[in-house]
């Protein structure tokens, strides 16, 4: 193929099409990207091929690859094309592909601008799976009008080195809209982008019991080396502290020691600071401080989004009428939208039937909230002991029997869905912690498709909750 006046122009000036179109692409993006997000996403590109108008560029990984497809290829095709010419394309490619045929395996020599240096392992031999939820990304948080500026402060967070960004961002919002989400999709970020960044995960209830154990072990030293020799610390449900004098003393030093040392803090609330009750004036006033964002209701559209991605994701056949209907009947929170989007897709399965209007409104038909009311816990908990011909009793015992342990799981799998309360409130009825039940009603999502006696139970209590928080016998 004969090369262009710019393809000839670009060889002779800057060495290579590919290095003069990567050279491009690099001044483009430092122009106009702040300088964190530059240096996380295009400091380590690099020229690969050139070939019948398609230019390769080479990422250091998949992740930085993916990242850059879905939101930069206009930046990179504009830049490319002002070089080389209107009908040229950009492929991305991993640098790592490549390596010479006798090159070791979990090695690569990375070229890097300013100077040599040392061959390394790959991000993602050397990384392996994520130690956060992999489920809760950005990629998989749908953003909308009702959480647009939680999600555009999480993500700046994310991008930019601890502290450089905002530093605290408090996030608060309601049960289900998202929270908890948003703190795992930076802490997975960062851990891709930054792996020798310490990253820190824990709700105010591990905060506590941690630092109570420690108290009472004489092992406080410990516990403030694993929550200050951090670089990002995320808590949780910071709510949970109020009137723990002693363990908001703790945090309020904890604070402090990070802030001061510039470590990134992301605080997530059901309520901003000032309704922040129980707690110390001097920790609301640095929850203030740095940036305070908040996450409502998704609206009409973004709640069908919300159902349209988990169905991809969870490959459902489940047609859009029937995403509409779910999402036009459960508008406050996103955990009983997709746990209803859960109850139609596993009735569908267990009926052998396609999964339509008619049949979704009658696998929902007890489900659907009814405005202005509240199940208390305790109904929930009495009516599923009796359900299972046990008290209430032995749903709160140690026992591990499968028939106490299925009754037991049900009940949490109900609590979550027909009340607001947080995992910790839900472990509180059980004398359990948060993972627990999370394990729980995990199990009994995963049951009900597959496993009629399941979704019969839960369909049956849920009827039996419902009529009995009606006043109805």
């Amino acid at each position: 193929m004969t090369p262009s006046v710019k393809e000839q122009s670009a060889a002779e000036g800057m060495g290579s099409p590919a290095r003069a179109a990567c050279e491009a692409v690099l001044e483009r993006a430092r122009r106009e990207l702040p300088a964190p997000a530059f240096n996380l996403w295009f400091a380590d590109l690099l020229p690969g091929g050139f070939r019948d108008d398609v230019i390769e560029l080479l990422a250091p990984n998949a992740y930085v690859k993916n990242w850059l497809a879905g939101h930069h290829m206009d930046l990179m095709t504009a830049s490319v094309r002002e070089v080389l010419g209107p009908k040229v394309r950009v492929k991305l490619k991993i640098e790592r592909a490549q390596r010479a045929p006798d090159a070791p395996s979990t090695t690569v020599a990375r070229p890097t601008r300013g100077g040599p240096r040392r061959d390394q392992p790959s991000l993602d031999d050397v990384l392996g799976a994520s130690p956060f939820p992999d489920r809760y990304t950005f990629d998989t948080f749908v953003a909308g009008p009702s959480n647009k500026f939680a999600h555009a402060a999480a993500l700046a967070v994310a991008e930019a080195p601890p502290s450089k960004a905002y530093n605290p961002v408090f996030v608060y919002g309601g049960v289900g809209l998202g929270k908890t989400h948003l703190l795992f999709a930076i802490a997975n970020h960062m851990w891709r982008m930054a792996p020798h960044t310490q990253i820190r995960y824990a709700t105010s209830e591990s905060f506590m019991t941690e630092f109570i154990k420690a108290v009472r072990e004489g092992k406080g030293y410990l516990f403030q080396r694993q929550y200050r020799d951090v670089g990002v610390l995320l808590l949780d449900d910071v709510q949970f502290l109020a009137r723990a004098e002693e363990t908001q003393t703790e945090f309020f030093h904890t604070f402090n020691h990070l802030h001061q040392h510039e470590r990134q803090i992301v605080i997530a609330s059901d309520r901003p600071p000032q309704e922040l009750g129980g707690i110390e004036e001097r920790l609301r006033s640095r929850f203030r401080s740095g940036l305070v964002v908040d996450v409502q209701p998704p609206d009409l559209e973004t709640r069908i989004a919300i159902l349209q991605l988990k169905v991809m994701r969870d490959r459902l056949a489940v047609s859009d009428d029937v995403l509409h209907f779910i999402a036009s009947k459960f508008e406050n929170n996103i955990r009983e939208l997709e746990g209803a989007l859960l109850r139609v897709a596993a009735f569908g399965s267990l009926s052998r039937q396609a999964v339509d209007l008619d049949l979704a409104e009658r696998a929902l038909e007890d489900l659907i909230p009814e405005s202005g009311q509240e199940i208390p816990a305790a109904v929930i908990m009495e009516e599923t002991s009796t359900y299972f011909g046990l008290e209430t009793d032995d749903l709160v015992s140690k026992s591990r029997s499968r028939p106490l342990t299925t009754a037991r799981h049900v009940a949490m799998y109900l609590l979550r869905e027909l009340t607001g309360l947080s995992l910790i409130k839900i472990g509180e009825q059980f004398e359990r912690d948060h993972t627990t039940v999370l394990h729980g009603i995990k199990k009994i999502e995963g049951l009900m498709p597959a496993r009629g006696s399941t979704y019969r139970q839960v369909q049956d209590l849920t009827k039996r909750i419902r009529a009995r928080s009606r006043g109805s016998s």
